[in-house]
């Protein structure tokens, strides 16, 4: 288990155990201004200095339990935005598209943890340990280039992985047109490198002719002045 994360339990539950101390200290003196109060009314000296001095210790309660309350729920809801939302996006996923035992067992939630705490190279890391595990899930590689590109501000080095990517497994059509468009893209729109889009796409009609992504590739190429 992720040893930040214990850390973290830990401290949530001291603070926890400090906010029922505060709230079982100030109950127990509201307990006993009641208590006070009700003999005091028996023996007729309720005086009204007294019913000043019970709402005084009753609002103790209040004033002694809200602020380590607020500020418990406050950390609380930080390590839920951090460590259980992913978990809770990847139940939805499971729901609406099918078991995610084996990106599970894969180390997806620790890497899409690591992302969502701005940790891009763990992430990075991560994912592709997931992706040398199992080279025809392109979607751990397509995450790197992504956090790249996004994240790190280097669209070349995005470039780099998406070839790598391309160049390591034999892929099903769309896969690979995927990838081939995708640096195509990031060649015309970051870098400005129209000469790395032309010989990508006219790849994609080579690799991938008659079909639309062929098509597309070379409605691409009009646009570029190259056909």
């Amino acid at each position: 288990m992720n040893k930040k994360f214990l850390i973290h339990m830990m401290i949530l539950l001291v603070m926890m155990i400090v906010t029922l101390g505060s709230w079982a200290r100030a109950n127990a003196k509201a307990e006993q201004a009641k208590k006070d109060a009700d003999e005091a009314y028996v023996n007729d000296d309720y005086a009204e200095t007294y019913v000043a001095d019970e709402a005084y210790r009753t609002g103790d309660v209040m004033i002694a339990t809200a602020v380590p309350f607020m500020i418990t729920v406050l950390y609380a809801g930080i390590l839920g935005v951090i460590y259980f939302l992913p978990a809770a996006v990847e139940k939805v996923s499971e729901e609406v598209y099918g078991s995610t035992e084996e990106i599970d067992e894969d180390g997806m939630h620790d890497a899409r943890a690591a992302f969502a705490k701005g940790e891009y190279t763990e992430a990075i890391r991560l994912y592709r340990e997931v992706w040398d595990r199992d080279k025809a899930n392109r979607f751990p590689i397509v995450e790197v280039a992504k956090i790249q590109h996004d994240n790190l501000e280097s669209p070349s080095l995005a470039v780099d992985t998406l070839r790598e990517a391309l160049e390591s497994n034999d892929w099903r059509e769309n896969d690979a047109a995927f990838f081939m468009f995708r640096i195509a893209d990031i060649y015309e729109h970051d870098l400005e490198q129209h000469e790395g889009a032309i010989q990508i796409l006219r790849q994609v009609i080579e690799e991938l002719p008659g079909g639309r992504h062929a098509a597309n590739a070379t409605h691409k190429l009009r646009e570029l002045g190259a056909i």
